[in-house]
């Protein structure tokens, strides 16, 4: 993967191009911190892998979508916690257990194979659910053809379905009564993420229902009442596989609104390979590794459509003395770039860094299973494979959300400058009145000074101007900020 070379945009994010407005030349930060914000970051996920079979396998499914393989990889684990979250957790060391399941959404363009790299890794669960059905009407067939038997109604449930590839939140809970509290979700379509964040039904004054989602991370205990329909009373695990348009990223960042939802996931927005493609040569999985793949994966759906145990019955991983030393470690790592002024102090970050450790567990565990290790203590090398995805994926997830306009330097100028384009003019204390508790200010730990720190560089750039005016009588109206034309 060669990054292409242009001196007039900044490369970033694995070789995302982020371009700044023409005629306006990115500021240079003076301070450390900021420098380090500023760097862009090239994903490589698959290097931490220990070598493998399953490994391999993703290699080959990102070279057969010409999609990287660092979003090969998440969505492999997306698409595996969901059937892992219902046969497995991994352990606390107290002894409480983290589901398996986790939260992936993955950017692409239209034409970059996403619905294909999905399917690729879902074609082995789906093939369970199909035999599983397939014998449960076998079943269900023998059972009404039997004289006796024939009299009495059958009794056995269909198989729970395991994936859900649209559904609003309200919709999944009846499904969580058939499924005993687990949901996965899966789509190569943005709808999904609209309706998690609440970007299709929420807006001004009107709450999200994400409620569901945001639990299901952490197996908590939820309960609902609905007018219309059975709500659902117990402990939720969920797992949530997206691999749609960058939008898709961009409204989970935008419009999670403090809830914590973006923290839980896993964020990765590769560049296209489209324009460099050539479609003479097809690349396959190498038989050998799809078949582990297919055997590991096929063998945990079919123990959880045998039977779906509550979440408090499952097995779970545990981590060794020494590993959760090095996990604590790790969090010592990032912990000073969390105080004020940081490069992780603003409070999405500061979400994403207080998750560190759960993805790591969910991770390990889940590579542990990948690579035929059975339930029991996770080998060190998956320990540190995972807090090494987890460093790329912090540094990654700061990119984008300078990229979408979270948190920087353009995002604040232009949100000044979009004010004072609409209001012609106001006072520092007006722009802090109206600016502090919106975005990208309040994602600061201090917002007004923040705004007057903005301030201070657009007058240095000479793109605003603030000077003294006064009024027909000649009284002063205090110092006015303008755009200078």
């Amino acid at each position: 993967m060669e990054n292409q070379k242009n001196t007039q945009k900044s490369v970033g994010l694995g070789g995302a191009v982020f371009e700044f407005p023409q005629g306006k030349k990115r500021p240079e930060p003076v301070a450390d911190t900021e420098t380090e914000n500023h760097k862009s970051h090239h994903l490589n996920l698959l290097a931490h892998l220990p070598d493998g079979d399953f490994k391999r396998h993703v290699g080959d499914v990102a070279k057969m979508c010409n999609i990287y393989p660092s979003t090969s990889l998440l969505v492999a684990l997306g698409v595996v916690s969901s059937v892992a979250c219902r046969l497995f957790g991994v352990a606390y060391q107290n002894g409480d257990v983290l589901p398996a399941g986790e939260y992936v959404i993955c950017g692409g363009l239209p034409g970059d194979a996403k619905s294909r790299m999905l399917k690729s890794f879902q074609r082995p669960i789906f093939d369970a659910q199909k035999a599983a059905y397939k014998a449960w009407k076998q079943r269900k067939q023998t059972h009404e053809e039997s004289e006796e038997e024939g009299k009495k109604p059958f009794k056995e449930p269909p198989p729970a379905r395991i994936f859900i590839t649209d559904s609003t939140v309200e919709a999944l809970e009846p499904l969580l009564v058939e499924s005993n509290g687990y949901f996965s979700l899966a789509s190569a379509e943005q709808a999904v993420v609209n309706t998690l964040v609440g970007a299709v039904y929420g807006g001004d004054g009107r709450k999200n229902n994400n409620d569901l989602p945001l639990k299901g991370f952490n197996a908590e205990y939820h309960a609902s009442s609905r007018a219309t329909r059975n709500g659902y009373t117990g402990v939720v695990v969920g797992a949530i596989t997206c691999f749609a348009q960058p939008a898709a990223i961009e409204t989970m960042l935008s419009e999670s609104k403090g809830s914590g939802m973006a923290e839980r996931f896993l964020l990765a927005q590769e560049p296209t390979q489209q324009g460099s493609r050539d479609h003479t040569k097809q690349h396959y999985p190498t038989e050998y590794s799809q078949n582990v793949y297919n055997r590991i994966v096929t063998g945990m759906a079919d123990k959880v459509l045998e039977l779906t145990q509550d979440f408090g019955e499952l097995q779970a991983y545990r981590i060794s003395k020494e590993d959760w030393k090095a996990i604590y470690q790790f969090r010592n790592t990032i912990e000073p770039h969390l105080a004020d002024g940081g490069k992780y102090s603003t409070a999405t970050m500061r979400g994403v860094a207080s998750k560190v450790d759960m993805h790591v567990m969910k991770i390990a565990a889940l590579l542990a299973y990948l690579y035929d290790h059975p339930i029991g203590e996770i080998p060190s090398q998956f320990i540190h494979a995972a807090m090494a995805i987890m460093q790329d994926m912090i540094e990654n997830t700061l990119n984008l959300l300078f990229k979408v306009g979270v948190i920087g330097f353009d995002s604040e100028e232009g949100c000044i400058i979009e004010y004072l384009g609409e209001k012609k003019s106001a006072t520092r204390r007006q722009i802090q009145q109206a600016k502090a508790k919106v975005k990208p200010f309040k994602e600061s730990q201090k917002p007004n000074e923040a705004i007057r720190n903005t301030i201070d560089r657009l007058i240095t750039k000479g793109v605003i101007a603030e000077r003294e005016e006064f009024d027909v009588l000649g009284n002063s109206k205090g110092n006015l900020l303008r755009l200078i034309a």
